[in-house]
């Protein structure tokens, strides 16, 4: 063990024996508890109380999103203010961010070196649960005898069949056939007493889930397969390096480090017996068979469950390597929508940890509605609505470490300005002050200032998209008309002009039309804003003039005033036709944002993706996405293969039925593209489902098109639940057998896979090649 590790498993330990923290409540309430880490590290929680009823909380390390040190949260903020705790109190204070930073925790601890060891534990604990994988899991004991443990509800340490058979249907959702219980369960008990130890059950667990769906795979690519048997079979440098070669066409990621400190990743093709003696070294858990070359079954899983043969190309998900020196009208940006909410539209309250989870999974725009705040600070809230506000000063400071951490390319603030000229004074103070020289004031240097910079240019910066005073009358002012986010929206005034006016360097926000006019009246640094109905009839009728307008400016759409339940227009027709800020509500986990994450899920989660060169030069290509004979794109044939799914979970934790599961595959594009297939439904198990059902699609614009799967839960008398889903670009997918990792709710990883095979052809009459 090195001394990391040993570092690490110390602080672990003192955790697991506890402390006195103080939690701090935003209303000045405290209560002092003994927190504590359980044996198997999987929660923190606090010993019980001394209320009656007083049940205490359980923290769970799979939802916790962020640690803060000191006060870097709104509620410590509000504390300070109303003097609850001391300025010096920072040195002992430390926030837990859960639930998608819906919710938080705020603790106070002896002194620092107690907060410095809770904080770095716990932050620890959240680091390595987010790099385990399915693979991992399966080798973890640990992870094996959760379901042991949460089975054993008479505290036994042993296991009957009937509290198996209840583990089965409660905990790892399969009904399986008496007879093929009774064999696993014969097999696993040693001893005979039909009782299952935690030995005899991890042995249990790995019957149950070995995968014959790779045994026949591996049956398949191996001298003699159809005579070894699924606990013997394996194959030698030989033979994996044929399957490597020629079915997965298998490319590995190699890191080059430069001087400069900056690293690269490129692929290498799998060609040597060593690199193939390489992978078994990594994969293979049998050390007798590692010396011999030889992987088992097991291996073979643990190498197709790991990154570099997941379904998303890494080298398209986990590096930077689109051209970013281009201006940044050519890109699509991450976008969101009223970022301030959690919730619906009408109610609930204005919170900075909105803005934290957008920043963290991705976003660069965030937009922020401003009214004055009768104490003289600007506030942010969705106007005439129930929205309780927050200062614009906090949302400013506690996001402002977050902005960052997921890319280093710019981030932008829409600001909706509500505010008067006293506040708007305000507002340009507190972004220079908490910003600094990340704030743009001023054109980049060497650059043309009539044209927009590059993501490159603008890196590591923030700079403000909103409405400013223009130079021409009053009267020409009135006669322009105003789309809807720019109603009621007061432009800054002339008075203030040297005080703000310097924030307003790039994306100046003007009213939409049509493209001859905005040619003579408006320049590169004119951005418009539509609303999805104003969207839609351009679009429909005019899409070419709102094309060539987004090859030189950028246009942001978002949805309509009517969601006010937070719901979402889809992003994909603003995309089809070069929209660059697609703004959507983060919020809402409805079935359009996981095109979302698909599409930004490519150039290493950087959240700025370069348009294809069909869309940045359509005044020469002419390209329309409603005409599906335009010919800018060459089409590609998919074909997919759904094989399996492993460890699906029901949708919700109130009902105890058994998943009956069949997969949706849609390809979401330009409107010729789009199509959607599903499989047969496999009724009673989410343990390990089998399809092994085949789907070919015809994709005529292969560079717009996501890939969008998800999975359901059929149910005859209502609506059939979504248990999970993944979306990627097409783009992005890696031929072979793939596993794809799929997401729950929020987007937040889950250990649920599906297993698929992929085969892509391009259609050519000079050239028919599968792509590798």
């Amino acid at each position: 063990m090195d001394n990391t590790n040993e570092h690490n498993n110390d602080r672990l330990n003192q955790l697991k024996s506890g402390a006195t923290l103080v939690k701090r409540k935003i209303n000045g309430r405290k209560y002092s508890r003994q927190f504590y880490l359980n044996e198997h590290e999987d929660y923190i929680s606090y010993k019980k109380s001394r209320r009656l009823f007083g049940k205490p909380r359980i923290y769970y390390v799979r939802d916790i999103d962020e640690v803060r040190s000191g006060f870097r949260a709104h509620t410590f903020d509000h504390l300070v203010k109303r003097r609850h705790i001391k300025p010096n109190d920072e040195t002992r204070a430390f926030s837990i961010m859960y639930n998608n930073h819906r919710s938080e925790l705020h603790l106070l601890a002896p002194n620092k070196d107690v907060r410095d060891l809770w904080a770095a534990g716990i932050q620890n604990l959240v680091d390595r649960h987010t790099g385990k994988t399915l693979h991992h899991l399966l080798q973890e004991e640990n992870w094996i005898l959760k379901y042991f443990r949460a089975a054993d509800l008479d505290k036994s340490n042993l296991l009957s069949k009937q509290e198996c058979r209840r583990l089965l249907t409660n905990f790892l959702h399969v009904q399986l056939p008496n007879n093929v219980f009774e064999q696993i369960f014969k097999t696993a008990d040693q001893s005979q007493e039909g009782l299952l130890s935690p030995d005899e059950f991890i042995a249990f667990f790995h019957l149950l889930t070995r995968r014959k769906d790779l045994y026949h795979i591996m049956q398949q690519h191996i001298a003699n397969g159809q005579s070894r048997t699924i606990e013997d079979i394996h194959m030698n440098i030989a033979e994996l390096l044929t399957f490597l070669q020629t079915v997965q066409h298998q490319m590995m990621t190699v890191t080059t480090n430069w001087d400069d400190g900056k690293s690269e990743l490129s692929g290498e093709y799998i060609e040597r017996p060593e690199q193939v003696q390489k992978l078994i070294d990594e994969f293979e858990l049998n050390s007798e068979l590692r010396e011999q070359g030889l992987m088992s079954l097991d291996g073979f899983r643990n190498m197709l469950l790991s990154s570099e043969f997941d379904i998303a190309n890494p080298l398209f998900t986990r590096q930077i390597y689109q051209d970013m020196t281009r201006p940044l009208c050519d890109y699509y940006i991450n976008t969101s929508h009223n970022t301030y909410l959690f919730y619906s539209q009408l109610s609930g309250e204005s919170n900075p940890e909105a803005y934290n989870r957008a920043l963290l999974t991705g976003c660069r725009a965030v937009e922020l509605d401003c009214y004055d705040g009768s104490d003289g600070q600007p506030i942010v809230t969705h106007g005439f609505t129930l929205v309780k506000p927050c200062r614009f000063e906090s949302i400013i400071r506690y996001m402002e470490p977050n902005l960052f951490k997921t890319s280093p390319y710019p981030v932008i603030l829409n600001i909706e300005n509500h505010c008067s000229t006293e506040q708007q004074k305000e507002m340009a103070r507190i972004l220079k002050e908490i910003l600094g020289d990340r704030l743009v004031t001023e054109t980049t240097v060497d650059k043309n200032p009539e044209k927009l910079p590059s993501p490159e240019d603008l890196k590591y910066k923030v700079f403000v998209r909103s409405k400013k005073r223009e130079k021409s009358n009053k009267s020409q002012l009135s006669k322009k008309k105003l789309d809807s986010d720019d109603r009621n929206v007061e432009l800054l005034s002339e008075s203030i002009q040297d005080t703000v006016t310097d924030l307003f360097v790039y994306l100046q926000n003007v009213s939409y039309r049509e493209y001859e006019y905005a040619k003579i009246h408006y320049s590169p640094l004119h951005s418009s804003s539509l609303d999805e109905t104003r969207f839609e009839k351009i679009s429909r009728d005019n899409p070419a003039d709102l094309i060539l307008q987004t090859t030189w400016r950028i246009i942001r759409t978002y949805p309509g005033g009517l969601r006010q339940d937070s719901s979402n227009a889809n992003p994909i027709n603003s995309w089809n036709c070069g929209v660059q800020m697609a703004a959507l509500n983060y919020q809402n986990e409805d079935d359009i944002m996981p095109l979302c994450y698909g599409k930004f899920l490519d150039n290493g989660g950087c959240g700025y993706i370069l348009k294809p060169d069909y869309l940045i030069n359509a005044q020469n290509t002419k390209y329309n996405p409603l005409n599906p004979k335009s010919g800018v794109d060459l089409s590609e044939t998919l074909t997919l293969t759904v094989i399996s799914a492993q460890f699906l979970s029901r949708s919700n934790t109130t009902t105890m039925d058994i998943p009956d599961p069949y997969v949706i595959i849609s390809i979401d594009g330009v409107p010729c593209d789009r199509q959607i297939q599903k499989t047969a439904v496999v009724n009673n198990n989410g343990l390990n489902p089998i399809w092994n059902e085949k789907f070919i699609f015809e994709i005529k614009y292969p560079q717009m098109a996501l890939v969008y799967f998800t999975v359901h839960d059929y149910n005859p008398i209502s609506v059939d639940d979504k248990l999970a889903h993944f979306c990627l670009p097409f783009k992005a997918m890696q031929t072979g057998y793939r596993h794809v990792h799929l997401r729950g709710s929020n987007n937040n990883p889950i250990h649920s896979t599906l297993f698929v095979h992929v085969e892509i052809e391009k259609d050519c009459d000079e050239l028919f090649s599968v792509r590798l």
